[in-house]
C-alpha cells in the first residue's frame, strides 16, 4: 500500500475511533440513567434507557473493528505473528460481543442469559487493549499504549481509549514517524 493508501486507512480508522468513543460515551450516560432509574424505582424508563444503552455498545463495538485493523498495519512490521494473533483475538472479541449485543436487542437471548458470555467476551477484549497497547508503545507506535488498554479494558474507559486511538490515527505523529507505522499490504510484510 502506498504513502496515500496508508493516510486514507489510518484517517479512516481514525473517524470510526473517534465516532464510537462518543457513541460509547453516551451508552455509559444511559447505563447511568438506566442505573438511576431502578434506584428511584422508575422501572419502565430504566428499561428504555438500558435497551437505548444495548444497541449503543453493540454500535460502539462495531465501530471500533476498524481500529484493531489499523493496529495490526501498524504493528505488523515489527511483530508480524504477534500483531496477527491480536488482531484476530481482537476482531474475535468483537464479533461476540456484537452477536450477543444483537441476540440480546433482537429479544432472542435474555439479559441473564447474554450477559456471562458478553462479559467472557469484554474480558477477552479487554486483554487485546492491554497487550495491544503494550505491544504498540514498546514498539514506539503510541505513547502510553498499556496505560490506556488498562483504561480501555475497565469499560467506562473505553470511549476515552476510543478518542485518544482515534487522536493517535488523525494526528501528525503518525504521519511523521513511518518506520514503525508503515501500513502496507505488499507481499513479504510479514
Amino acid at each position: 500500500m502506498n504513502g496515500e493508501g496508508n493516510g486514507t486507512v489510518l484517517r479512516s480508522a481514525g473517524w470510526t475511533a473517534l465516532t464510537s468513543g462518543v457513541v460509547a460515551a453516551i451508552g455509559i450516560g444511559f447505563l447511568t440513567a438506566m442505573f438511576v432509574s431502578f434506584a428511584v424505582g422508575a422501572t419502565s424508563a430504566a428499561l428504555a434507557f438500558g435497551r437505548i444503552n444495548d444497541v449503543l455498545v453493540l454500535l460502539s463495538y462495531l465501530l471500533a473493528v476498524p481500529s484493531v485493523l489499523a493496529i495490526r498495519a501498524i504493528l505488523r512490521q515489527h511483530a508480524p505473528i504477534m500483531s496477527l494473533i491480536l488482531a484476530l483475538v481482537g476482531i474475535g472479541a468483537i464479533t461476540a460481543i456484537v452477536v450477543l449485543q444483537s441476540l440480546l436487542v433482537a429479544g432472542v437471548l435474555t439479559f441473564e442469559e447474554q450477559v456471562g458470555p458478553v462479559s467472557i467476551a469484554l474480558l477477552v477484549l479487554g486483554g487485546w487493549f492491554v497487550v495491544s497497547g503494550h505491544l504498540a508503545t514498546a514498539r514506539g507506535a503510541f505513547p502510553h499504549g498499556a496505560r490506556m488498554g488498562l483504561l480501555a479494558a475497565t469499560y467506562v474507559g473505553y470511549p476515552i481509549w476510543a478518542i485518544w486511538i482515534g487522536r493517535q490515527f488523525l494526528g501528525p505523529a503518525v504521519s511523521r514517524h513511518p518506520r514503525p507505522l508503515v501500513v502496507s499490504g505488499e507481499p513479504g510484510d510479514g
